[in-house]
């Protein structure tokens, strides 16, 4: 797999960094609501399905009450994900030491490629600085990108997916004072607006069982831990690059 670390032709989520506006804290705020109003109604849902399974109705009915169930918690899933790609998730960065996090997140890759039957390397940096982050909301985005890499991987005969994680002034310049996450995958090929839209909330060419919202929730998370997170296509590799700023 080819390796890119350079900025040409990336496409960046800077248009996911969400302004501070008293507008926005209204959406949220509705937004917020809405998500508690429609779990409260879930919940009935919930609960009433799983009484009337332990009475053991008829067969037709139970199969009846138990895909209302399951669509029951897919829904209230579903408006968990909403509320982080909406930007309504709190986030805290602060210094956070990438060593307590990379073995976590080497085992996520190794069980997301494993599943998706794509073969994984992993490479890491040794001694890196610590990085101003959100420790669980940094695994949360990182986790996505592994698992977007993963599932397009499985797509292409003999796909592989390939992480580094670089110091600063290896990908970023030393200015800049970054440390540099490159997650590549084997992929089909990708236009420049096929990969804009692939950031687009509800977007994407995966089954039913994804929500569409990987991207956004990774280009959120991103703009507001004051990351940068870009996606290029080149010679059947897609790459993801994200960079954290180093620790004051």
């Amino acid at each position: 797999m080819a390796d890119d670390t350079t900025a040409n032709a990336f496409i960046f989520a800077d248009h996911l960094v969400l302004d501070e506006s008293p507008t926005r804290e209204f959406y949220r705020s509705v937004l917020q609501g809405l998500i508690h109003k429609n779990n409260n109604t879930l919940g009935v849902i919930q609960g009433y399905s799983s009484l009337i399974l332990m009475d053991e109705p008829p067969k037709s009915v139970l199969e009846n009450v138990e895909q209302m169930k399951t669509s029951a918690n897919h829904a209230t899933e579903l408006a968990k994900v909403i509320l982080t790609a909406a930007g309504c998730a709190r986030v805290n960065p602060e210094p956070t030491n990438l060593g307590d996090l990379i073995p976590h997140l080497k085992a996520k890759a190794e069980e997301n490629c494993a599943a998706a039957g794509a073969s994984l390397q992993f490479q890491a940096a040794d001694s890196l600085p610590a990085v101003q982050a959100d420790s669980t909301r940094l695994i949360e985005l990182l986790v996505e990108l592994i698992k977007n890499a993963a599932e397009a991987a499985a797509g292409i005969s003999g796909g592989e997916v390939a992480i580094d994680i670089l110091p600063p002034g290896e990908a970023s310049s030393a200015e800049e004072n970054c440390v540099d996450f490159f997650i590549r995958n084997s992929s089909a090929e990708l236009t420049p607006e096929q990969i804009h839209q692939a950031f687009l909330p509800f977007e994407g060419n995966k089954s039913n069982d994804h929500y569409g919202l990987g991207l956004t929730t990774a280009g959120v998370l991103a703009g507001q831990m004051k990351m940068r997170l870009g996606l290029r296509n080149a010679e059947g590799t897609t790459t993801a690059w994200l960079s954290l700023p180093v620790a004051g």
